[in-house]
């Protein structure tokens, strides 16, 4: 679990007359990570390639057209959820378009219907809410608008411009009538007789009245109108839904037709994208992969069945092949995780995928990243919450099934902490305080914090040495920052520290001090003829030694500024579990306030309720940031030096078949 798989690259030479079968048996085998063979082997950069990218983009347009008729009539039929096809061959196109126009026959009636009565629908509802909102009902607005003696003016004005609309319109013959409010403005109707339209017109101007925008049919618009629109909607809805009864009896014909054909689309354009890995010559074809070392066998024996032993097969260690020692060749990577830490990975993959020969911080980031979270979101009733939405989620959306697991975890780490800081909902007089009480015990918290930091800190630095060991590059790392010299300067900085403490103020011995911290500092300054002595420098100051020594002493200040930051950003998780208990304080201050006006015990219960429910939204989501994002910056980037590329094999649930989506 804590290292990849181990990885043999697969060379294999076969007859082009036996080119078919086996890549059917390479794509149902599904083991097989396809890489460019010219990548290793300069030789095969003259051979040809087959040539399949304009017959790959035409099975690609099929995809894409069967995937919008299932989302059309089975938009529940997820792309993963249909299953893939047992038989893999490359279907002729002909044969593809022949089922597709079947299908379109049936269907695209139906769903050209449905789109139409749709839009119309939604015209005929704007036309309502337009009428709606900019006459009041009843009023006779078409009589107005023909009318030979009134003048009329139907739009908005601002409210507090509506008391001195009245007054100008006091001298002169008229009706103002508001109807209803939007915002700042009012929707008002003014009539007047038409000798005094001059009038009206000069007072709507003083108060900056806006003329609505009537179009021709809704200046006619009457009760008898809006009614007939009223009808009309009516009419639309009920042969939408007939529309809607004839989709679902067709789904029932053409869905598993559907899903016939895009299996077959599929698997044609898997085989398609497996052999634009093909190197060909005259008579043979070449291909490579990668392939974990469990699984070659199988691989291997499954080709040479297909073939009847006329291919070449050639394995190699990963761990062998001189461009993958060298840096220049990635091997991909596969880490083999039992199922509970699989939400873990997606908090990894977010950073980056660790390359193959680093040891998986997996395990380690699920610890670190859930005592982090409980710390700073402790509490049993919040936990709980958290566990109830963790189990829901899934439920309601079967894609987040990883992401509902993580919040149970958080749930989980919440409820302990909550235990420990005896903590319900913000209630503290409920649980007995196992541990502290956060409000209470500030110092001990931070204490506990900083000590927390350190051990991650120093986790980062053992990864680290650990990689470079096992990348060997262990020289080249020993000068690091996070390498052995650095992490000896920050173990004996932390120890001189705790000293400090626990012995009232008193400093360690002089010589101790030089040897554990002083002196590996010293040899820090010295890593240019260090380096140059075995060889890996050319120079020993290749800038000259003025600027090599400024250099140094930069470094070193970088060195002991960057560990102490790195290990007081832990404070930050006391602190957001300080600022946690924090907002109980106010919540249950606030609730005693409003406890104490008239249905103050209904309105104390309603402010606890949404306050533990604002502090839940808003302290998880502060506290899942904060946690991530001292795993990046203060545990990832000791030992995260490079990344690599996930394993990916060649199937019909692999990568190259994700591309056509």
């Amino acid at each position: 679990m804590l290292v990849a798989e181990k990885m043999n690259r697969v060379s294999v030479v076969i007859m082009k007359e036996d080119m078919e079968p086996v890549l059917e048996e390479i794509a149902k085998a599904g083991v097989l990570h396809l890489t460019r063979i010219e990548e290793i082997d300069a030789w095969a950069r003259d051979l040809e390639s087959e040539g399949v990218g304009k017959l790959s983009s035409e099975y690609l347009k099929r995809h894409r057209k069967l995937k919008l008729f299932i989302e059309e009539v089975s938009p529940e039929t997820l792309h993963d959820e249909y299953g893939r096809s047992d038989e893999i061959s490359l279907v002729d196109l002909s044969e593809i378009d022949s089922g597709i126009a079947k299908v379109e026959k049936r269907l695209e009636p139906l769903i050209s219907g449905r789109k139409r009565l749709t839009e119309k629908l939604s015209e005929l509802n704007s036309l309502r809410d337009q009428i709606e909102a900019l006459v009041p009902s009843g009023l006779p607005v078409g009589t107005l608008m023909r009318s030979t003696f009134l003048y009329s003016a139907i739009g908005v004005v601002d409210e507090a411009q509506l008391t001195k609309l009245t007054r100008l319109l006091e001298t002169v013959p008229s009706v103002l009538l508001p109807y209803q409010k939007d915002g700042d403005g009012v929707h008002v109707v003014c009539v007047v007789l038409k000798k005094d339209k001059t009038a009206l017109d000069r007072s709507l101007k003083e108060v900056a009245f806006k003329q609505a925008d009537l179009p021709k049919d809704l200046s006619k618009v009457s009760a008898e109108i809006q009614s007939r629109v009223v009808n009309e909607i009516g009419a639309v809805e009920k042969k939408l839904a007939e529309v809607r009864e004839d989709i679902d009896g067709a789904r029932q014909a053409t869905l598993p037709q559907l899903v016939g054909i895009i299996k077959k689309v599929e698997a044609a354009i898997l085989l398609l994208r497996i052999k634009d890995y093909c190197k060909l010559t005259d008579r043979t074809c070449v291909f490579s992969g990668w392939v974990p070392r469990e699984l070659t066998d199988q691989l291997v024996s499954v080709t040479r069945e297909k073939t009847q032993g006329r291919a070449v097969v050639e394995v190699v260690d990963a761990d062998e092949i001189e461009e993958v020692r060298e840096g220049t060749v990635d091997v991909p990577v596969l880490f083999k995780h039992p199922p509970s830490l699989k939400p873990f990975q997606m908090l990894i993959e977010g950073f980056g995928t660790p390359s193959y020969r680093m040891i998986d911080p997996t395990i380690f980031v699920a610890i670190t990243f859930l005592a982090m979270f409980g710390m700073m979101f402790g509490d049993v009733g919040h936990g709980l919450v958290l566990l109830a939405g963790g189990f829901l989620l899934p439920r309601k959306f079967p894609k987040l099934r990883d992401a509902g697991k993580l919040i149970i975890y958080c749930g989980i780490s919440s409820v302990l902490f909550g235990l420990l800081y005896g903590s319900f909902f913000g209630l503290e007089n409920v649980l007995p305080t196992l541990w502290v009480k956060p409000l209470e015990n500030i110092t001990e918290l931070f204490k506990f914090a900083i000590g927390f930091g350190v051990v991650v800190v120093s986790l980062g630095i053992v990864l680290n040495i650990v990689n470079s060991l096992r990348t060997h590059s262990f020289l080249e790392s020993f000068f690091d920052k996070a390498g052995p010299l650095g992490g000896i300067v920050y173990w004996a900085g932390v120890g001189i520290v705790v000293k400090f403490m626990l012995s009232s103020g008193r400093l360690p011995h002089r010589l101790l001090i030089f040897g554990v911290f002083v002196l590996p500092l010293a040899v820090f300054v010295m890593k240019g003829p260090i380096l140059r002595v075995f060889g890996r420098r050319k120079r020993m100051f290749p800038e000259g030694a003025v600027t090599y020594l400024m250099e140094q002493v930069v470094e070193i200040m970088e060195i002991l500024t960057g560990y102490l930051a790195n290990t007081v950003s832990f404070i930050r998780v006391a602190a957001f579990g300080l600022a946690h208990a924090g907002l109980f304080v106010a919540v249950f201050s606030l609730a005693d306030v409003v406890g104490r006006a008239p249905g103050g015990l209904i309105l104390s219960w309603l402010v606890i309720v949404l306050g533990n429910i604002g502090i839940i939204l808003l302290e998880g989501l502060v506290a899942t940031i904060q946690a991530i994002r001292l795993e990046y910056h203060e545990f990832f980037g000791k030992f995260f030096k490079s990344t690599g590329s996930k394993y990916k094999p060649a199937g019909l649930s692999g990568a190259l078949l994700d591309q056509t989506n």
